[in-house]
């Protein structure tokens, strides 16, 4: 995501501007490249991790190396720009051009990856994805045959060029700037909308998600949109007297700089950013989740409630079961505890569990066992001196934090202030 020359200066007149800028802004401009090459290093040393790493999915690690590698590059465009560096080598900008295009290809893969690992691409989407990049490609590439100034006047949309050139330049600029907006923002939402795919169904198929929520996926997405909102005010609103060009230009190689030291930093806070285990397997459809133990023989075929629509009777019947389960066995206490677990132990199948508590006690499956744990603690939150973790841990929660959300969620307070309103 760099921004495109014809709303750029160039590196010559950065550098002649860098006079009439104050004394300490022109300080931060003149060590900008270091920090990009900086932060390029940083990139490749991340890359290179997920590369080498082979546990956990390795084809995701691949992907989000793949993505890193796009940022270096673009901040290597950025280090030559900012030093004035552009003009002697504009081959290298020319070479680099289609990294426009892959950002929202790499980022969708890495998210399609994490969430349904091991799906495989149709043809159809794979042209949707690489089409465009190749395209791009086959405009773009044909400049490094051209003499340096030439190619330098096409970038940087300078008149008085033949009409071939200036429709290349047209080509380049305007049309190529359209496409690759509409191209980015969907593939962006289609992330999103898996992301988002993916937490729902693991509410509806888990009792603890700290392990399969994908929350750095979130803070990767997150980052990701930062940057691109930033090109984008660059692309549109630089004759605005407080969104200056110069400012947007800094903001934008800024934002990249922090995405990737934000993602060094993730995975040595969180080392399954970059070794993550393949999660459950999800459906991109609307159909219940695919888990990884088999619904019994008879849910499907010969069982309880096989081949019936899921009546209101059948659903309470349901529930009821479940219900029973769940306080003659106490099944909540395992934090491991799956829809598919339960509905084993009941000889049903997920999908006619899931969409009874859905139906009829309006919750996921999440919040169905959650509410059972919170029940368990509140006799030892009332009268034992025993410590909040070791509560949450013996209810069958896998964390205090969520234990705290839980709690706050079903009761409206913390654990702490329930326990503090208890007579003495």
């Amino acid at each position: 995501m760099t921004c495109r020359q014809r709303n750029t200066k160039s590196g010559a007149s950065r550098g002649n501007q860098l006079s009439t800028v104050p004394g300490a802004y022109q300080t931060v401009i003149q060590a900008l490249p270091i920090l990009y090459v900086l932060a390029a290093g940083q990139g490749i040393f991340l890359a290179f991790t997920l590369i080498t790493t082979r546990n956990g999915n390795t084809r995701a690690n691949r992907y989000l190396a793949a993505y890193m590698l796009v940022f270096v590059c673009a901040l290597v465009d950025y280090a030559l720009d900012t030093a004035g560096l552009t003009r002697d080598y504009i081959w290298l900008r020319t070479l680099l051009w289609p990294k426009e295009f892959l950002y929202g290809v790499l980022i969708y893969l890495y998210c399609r990856e994490m969430t349904q690992p091991g799906l495989p691409q149709s043809l159809s989407l794979r042209i949707a994805l690489w089409g465009p990049p190749f395209l791009h490609c086959c405009a773009a590439w044909p400049l490094l045959w051209l003499r340096p100034e030439l190619q330098y006047a096409i970038l940087t949309s300078e008149g008085g060029l033949p009409d071939f050139y200036t429709l290349w330049q047209l080509l380049l600029g305007d049309i190529e700037l359209f496409v690759t907006i509409a191209h980015l923002s969907l593939l962006l939402l289609l992330s999103i909308r898996l992301l988002i795919n993916h937490r729902r169904h693991v509410l509806e198929s888990c009792s603890n998600t700290e392990k399969v929520s994908l929350d750095w996926l979130r803070n990767i997405l997150l980052g990701t949109l930062v940057v691109y909102l930033v090109w984008l005010m660059e692309e549109f609103f630089t004759s605005s007297l407080v969104l200056r060009h110069e400012n947007l230009d800094v903001a934008l190689g800024l934002s990249m700089v922090c995405l990737i030291y934000a993602l060094g930093w993730l995975g040595i806070r969180q080392p399954r950013v970059f070794i993550q285990p393949i999660p459950m397997v999800i459906d991109a459809t609307n159909t219940p989740p695919i888990v990884a133990s088999n619904p019994p023989a008879g849910a499907t075929e010969s069982g309880k409630y096989a081949r019936s629509a899921l009546s209101e009777e059948l659903a309470e019947a349901l529930i009821e079961e479940a219900q029973l389960a769940m306080v003659n066995k106490s099944l909540y206490l395992s934090p491991t505890l799956s829809l598919a677990e339960l509905a084993d132990n009941l000889s049903v199948s997920t999908n006619y569990l899931s969409q009874a508590i859905n139906q009829k006690l309006g919750q996921n499956f999440f919040d169905f066992v959650n509410a059972y744990r919170i029940e368990h603690t509140l006799t030892r939150l009332k009268n034992s001196n025993d410590s909040v973790l070791s509560i949450a841990m013996d209810a069958g929660f896998n964390s205090k934090s969520a234990f705290y959300a839980a709690f706050r969620k079903h009761k409206g307070l913390t654990p702490g202030a329930y326990r503090n309103r208890q007579p003495t």
